[in-house]
């Protein structure tokens, strides 16, 4: 009946011979307002819209006031409009790439009505290794020379588990300015125990949070990635575990709870300070066993959240924005263990400071990194399984690391993309074991092709160099090159 009205009401205006040489659909939508079928708003809506995207842009909002459902738009064919860039979890972060995944604007709605766009990236990666990694897809640490009498040092392998999809709620009035929103996962959480379960992957959640934002405030809460050292260096082929992790790019996402203050001038000039409590893990949770419970770690047994802050400060030319960030966090811990037959408790202070900058010289040249220095920074893999030392150690009450990374980016046209990456995460050799890793360093390189809107591929090559303390024969050096293939909806 409500297909009917709405046709019955197209045919009205079909009649009406000034607005039959007006856009149909625009003509339908000041019909709709006048009748009070849509506010005022709702047609501003539509009149902004491309003219390719108007019909889908009306069917939405009736949708949304339950004018029309699923059925009646599969029976309209409405044509979806061009895709739109999915919002940034936070700036400068998210993997940035020539590739940037994109959402379509489809009319899908939660049941309370709120517009949603679907987003995701399928990606394939095939590629050999000459040395035993930790991980054999998206590696990040060599293993000492001679750990693997298997043969295993020289492989090959095949992966899809890096896709990751994703849905964001479309911006809609809440307090007095814009709530929006997301939930991504992944497809890296392990795999399957089962002898044929090598692609049986476990679903990983990425992100999921809500926030609103105002002219010049934003809260947000949900997990999210953090703002310590915000960047990443380029790569289409590591999306799943960012490009230079355990070798100077500190990341990771937690539950936060987060407040950011903004001012922007006329003259190009920005300024960003951000504010977050967030869960305080230090990285020590186990990775050999799975189980259900969750047991307090050494940052929550310190009855406190981890406190982040960051300020950025841009400078717009044309349309390039030249930025450079100062960020800091600290959190509050317990170390626990035994020493002979006594239970001891001694205290853990993770802190880091970190300089994040990015510079595009041109808009064929920009030159990103970050550089930082901290203690007990395991969670944001710096130090990696080695960032708190056992009680009674030097390192008990958290290990020391410095390093960065740098990338040098060159986009001769819209289509082909050449990136030149070094990265290097350098633990205090005084707080770490004997045999411990005390220098991990990747030098990267990629060049990157967008085939057509949706599809890009991606030829990488990456060294990577580690130290053990003391333990120089030990020393591996080990190359990593594979070929990437994805499709961005």
């Amino acid at each position: 009946m409500r297909l009917i009205t709405l046709i019955m009401l197209l045919s009205a205006f079909t009649a009406t011979t000034v607005l039959a040489q007006n856009d149909p659909t625009l003509a339908l939508a000041q019909i709709l307002s006048d009748k009070g079928t849509i506010s005022v708003a709702d047609l501003a809506r539509v009149q902004a819209a491309d003219q390719q995207s108007r019909l889908g842009t009306l069917a939405t909002i009736l949708q949304e006031k339950g004018v029309l459902n699923a059925g009646d738009l599969a029976k309209l064919s409405i044509p979806s409009p061009m895709p739109a860039t999915a919002p940034q979890a936070v700036a400068a972060r998210s993997e940035p790439s020539p590739s940037t995944p994109t959402t379509l604007e489809a009319p899908v709605t939660t049941k309370k009505g709120l517009p949603v766009s679907l987003y995701g990236t399928l990606l394939v990666t095939m590629g050999s290794n000459d040395s035993v990694f930790n991980i054999e897809d998206t590696p990040m640490i060599a293993s000492k020379q001679g750990s693997d009498p298997t043969g295993g040092d020289k492989n090959f392998y095949g992966s899809a588990r890096q896709s990751r999809v994703g849905a964001t709620l479309n911006p809609v009035d809440a307090l007095g300015g814009k709530l929006s929103g997301a939930v991504e996962a992944d497809f890296m959480g392990g795999q399957a125990p089962y002898a044929n379960g090598v692609s049986m992957n476990i679903v990983r959640l990425r992100l999921a949070y809500g926030r609103v934002d105002w002219t010049n405030w934003s809260f947000e809460a949900g997990q999210d990635w953090t703002i310590f050292a915000p960047l990443n260096p380029t790569s289409l082929n590591e999306i799943g575990i960012p490009e230079m992790t355990a070798t100077g790019n500190p990341w990771i996402r937690s539950p936060q709870i987060r407040v950011e203050a903004k001012t922007k001038n006329a003259s190009g000039n920005n300024l960003l300070w951000q504010v977050l409590a967030s869960d305080p893990n230090m990285g020590d949770a186990s990775t050999t066993t799975v189980t259900v419970a969750r047991a307090p770690g050494i940052g929550e047994r310190g009855r406190m959240p981890a406190l982040e802050s960051r300020i950025a400060l841009s400078k717009t030319v044309d349309d390039r924005a030249y930025t450079i960030g100062f960020s800091g966090r600290y959190d509050r811990g317990k170390n626990a263990g035994t020493i002979g037959a006594l239970n001891v408790q001694s205290p853990v202070d993770s802190w880091g400071v970190a300089l994040d900058y990015s510079l595009p010289f041109s808009k064929y040249v920009n030159l990103t990194g970050e550089a930082y220095e901290g203690r007990a920074l395991g969670i944001y893999s710096v130090a990696s399984g080695e960032s708190i030392g056992a009680v009674g150690t030097v390192g008990a009450h958290g290990v020391l690391s410095r390093g960065g990374w740098a990338q040098l980016q060159f986009n001769p046209n819209k289509k082909w993309q050449f990136n030149l990456a070094y990265g290097v995460d350098q633990p205090d050799d005084k707080q770490i074991a004997v045999g411990a890793r005390s220098r991990n360093q990747q030098y990267m390189a990629n060049v990157i092709e967008r085939l057509t809107r949706n599809i890009s591929a991606s030829l990488e090559y990456r060294r990577i160099l580690t130290d053990y303390r003391n333990q120089i024969p030990s020393n591996e050096r080990g190359d990593h090159i594979d070929l990437g293939v994805a499709y961005i909806f």
